[in-house]
């Protein structure tokens, strides 16, 4: 610690301190920029990845599977089974009675701990497990050991019945099939067995069964889950193979939202009206060319030099006049709207005419995917940005470091200029005092 001005009565660290100010103002810049081109480069890797986001919306929609023939089955009562299309499924409805659920075969016995190491040996039909037990076993440890190993054919739980406690032994798998038994002298007894059951369905009268709750034949091509049993018949419902309007419906409205995001995003990053917030990139030609790229990149010209919106007709749009016959603010800002209901009226007019509009390789969407690529890509002139914030951030952080090694050695050389001022005037008023007194001795 260095305190200033005993000799002198300058507050010297405060003049070191103003000096230093000064001499800090390039390191202060330095700062800003830093931060500024820090910030700039955070915003142009949020605009390629809502970018890359908006690029994959799009290709997806023109994903030739999104149009393939796909079937769907649904069944009239969803709390009695569920239905999927697992194959080629002759479509109608198919009448589903459902008489009894699969179960696993369950063996219980009294616990009685064991008083020395011995084993517990489980047989099924076509397996058997051995299990060690230590002498003084508890049932609650035999119950956790056994539900921890997953190589075993059967679970365990603990119950009290009557006072009495008993382990229950479940088998892995359902079906009839499944049954089993344990034993294991002084420590199991009194076996009590609950046997395991097929489940079993009525499709149009005629009887399936299987080991599991999951038929895969009863209705060739669809796989029914069984949920629970019926009093009454229920239908299953096989739909004919087509176009699956409600995929591409989802994947019509995340184009838009995608496509609204990447504007909101870019108009806000752009921003730069005066009387307001500008943003991160106020007028930066380089994101400005990005969103009108993107927006450009949506729009056709027809044969006589007119512009028009080819996914219009799919319910993808600016959106409709409003009874002024002016758009609405977010048309204005360039977003789209998105009308499922006439995108799902023309799929069911001609699915193949959606088809060739959305996956055209020429069309507005692929276009739209390659000028986003030429933007986020490899060498996209928004990842060359990246890559120049990365080496200008670089030069900076090299500046700041050579200034700090100059700041500090002007600092310690202000501080020893202003400690031998300080000497020199100690020494000053020394020789001033001595010389005093022996004038006054003089004149005594």
């Amino acid at each position: 610690m260095s305190i200033g001005g005993l000799a002198s009565g300058l507050d010297t660290n405060s003049i070191i301190t103003s000096l230093m100010a000064i001499e800090k103002q390039p390191r202060v810049r330095l700062t800003t920029q830093q931060t500024n081109e820090t910030n700039a480069r955070t915003a142009v890797q949020t605009a390629i990845t809502t970018l890359n986001g908006l690029r994959t919306a799009a290709q997806a929609l023109t994903d030739p599977a999104l149009f393939g023939n796909r079937q769907t089955a649904s069944v009239a009562d969803p709390t009695k089974a569920t239905a999927t299309v697992s194959a080629g499924a002759a479509a109608g409805g198919y009448q589903l009675e459902v008489t009894s659920l699969a179960r696993a075969s369950q063996a219980s016995y009294a616990f009685t701990p064991p008083a020395a190491d011995g084993t517990i040996t489980l047989a099924g039909g076509s397996w058997s497990d051995t299990i060690q037990v230590g002498a003084g076993t508890t049932l609650d440890d035999l119950v956790t050991r056994i539900n921890g190993d997953a190589s075993l054919h059967v679970v365990a739980s603990r119950t009290t019945v009557a006072g009495q406690d008993r382990i229950v032994f479940a088998s892995r798998e359902t079906g009839a099939a499944s049954g089993f038994s344990a034993s294991a002298p002084g420590v199991l007894a009194d076996e009590q067995l609950r046997a395991g059951q097929n489940a079993s369905v009525l499709v149009d009268g005629v009887a399936h069964s299987a080991a599991s709750n999951v038929l895969t034949d009863a209705i060739p091509g669809v796989q029914l889950t069984l949920l629970a049993t019926t009093s009454s018949p229920t239908t299953v419902n096989v739909g004919v193979p087509g176009v699956d309007p409600d995929a591409v419906a989802k994947a019509g409205k995340a184009f838009v939202d995608a496509y609204n995001s990447a504007v909101d995003l870019l108009r806000k990053q752009t921003a730069n009206d005066p009387g307001g917030t500008k943003g991160v990139l106020a007028a930066d030609p380089t994101m400005n060319a990005v969103l009108n790229g993107i927006r450009d990149a949506l729009v056709a010209t027809d044969a006589g030099g007119g512009m028009s919106l080819p996914l219009e007709a799919l319910g993808i749009s600016t959106g409709a006049p409003s009874g002024t016959a002016t758009y609405s603010a977010d048309a204005v800002k360039g977003k789209l709207t998105f009308d499922e209901t006439k995108l799902r009226a023309a799929l069911a007019a001609d699915p193949a005419a959606v088809r060739s509009t959305l996956g055209d390789p020429s069309g507005v969407l692929s276009g739209l995917a390659e000028t986003i690529k030429s933007f986020t890509g490899t060498s996209g002139t928004l990842t060359a940005r990246v890559s120049a914030s990365d080496a200008t951030l670089a030069d900076i952080s090299r500046r700041m470091a050579d200034l700090d090694s100059l700041l500090e050695a002007k600092e310690a050389a202000l501080t020893a200029q202003f400690g031998r001022l300080e000497t020199a005037m100690s020494g000053w008023q020394a020789q001033s005092s001595w010389l005093s007194s022996q004038i006054a001795a003089l004149g005594t």
